[in-house]
């Protein structure tokens, strides 16, 4: 039964964001949850309906969990639950509207997270809520359905300017949330070792060039952001490798 779970990484991953989330819940106020709730029910149900309506398949949509959970996660808890449900809208919309190939090419949650930093909605990184849980599940993640060459291609690549510039260290600005469940979502950074290398690659130096020059915007968000739109790019140049699920 455990093996039956761990095989599908959708469950391992809304395991994780579950038990994060209540790590936070203990720690922050009763909006945190309220707000969780609202985000992943909204997220859910709005995929739902897309799906019904539209490619008539009634099917409870796992990654719109996810999504739900990532979005409402990061955003700012105590800002309106409007704002919240228009982020939200944009997460699933984008998945459905922007498609090469029969293919959503950005990361839905971070495509609503880009919507709010380009407005500069804030930030919490709340559902971040454990880095030595995160690492220890996202091993496991990155292992088993193989994108080691994302994160080393992402973590070479922000960390290297850095190298240049004194008193930073690189590795207490990574956000691990995000290197291990975000940057890592297979169906928008594809496979193999060369095309992992480069997907975390532009991704790392694109999160480095935001720091840099556009502060005032999320680093990762954007960061991811930039490399999905290489996304038809990479699968004309890339052989798509083994498959794995996630979302």
């Amino acid at each position: 039964m455990i093996s039956k779970l761990l095989k599908d990484k959708r469950t391992v991953v809304i395991s994780l964001l579950f038990v994060l989330a209540g790590i936070r819940a203990a720690q922050a106020e009763g909006r945190f949850v309220l707000w969780l709730l609202v985000g992943v029910s909204f997220c859910t149900g709005l995929d739902f309906l897309i799906n019904r309506l539209f490619h008539k398949k009634n099917i409870l949509p796992m990654s719109a969990v996810i999504t739900g959970f990532i979005v409402s996660g990061i955003l700012d808890y105590g800002q309106s639950f409007s704002g919240l449900l228009f982020f939200c809208s944009l997460a699933i919309i984008s998945k459905h509207l922007i498609r090469v190939g029969g293919k959503h090419i950005f990361n839905p949650a971070n495509s609503g997270l880009f919507f709010a930093t380009l407005l500069q909605w804030p930030m919490t990184w709340a559902i971040e809520s454990s880095i030595y849980l995160i690492v220890v599940v996202g091993l496991y993640i990155i292992y088993s359905i193989k994108k080691f060459p994302h994160v080393v291609g992402f973590l070479f690549t922000f960390a290297l300017p850095f190298a240049f510039i004194e008193g930073i260290n690189p590795l207490l600005l990574v956000n691990w949330f995000f290197v291990f469940v975000m940057l890592v979502e297979p169906k928008t950074s594809g496979y193999g070792v060369l095309r992992g290398l480069f997907f975390g690659g532009i991704a790392g130096i694109s999160s480095f060039l935001f720091y840099r020059f556009f502060p005032r915007m999320d680093l990762f968000v954007t960061g991811l952001f930039a490399v999905n739109a290489f996304n038809p790019v990479f699968a004309k140049l890339f052989s798509s490798g083994s498959r794995a699920k996630i979302s």
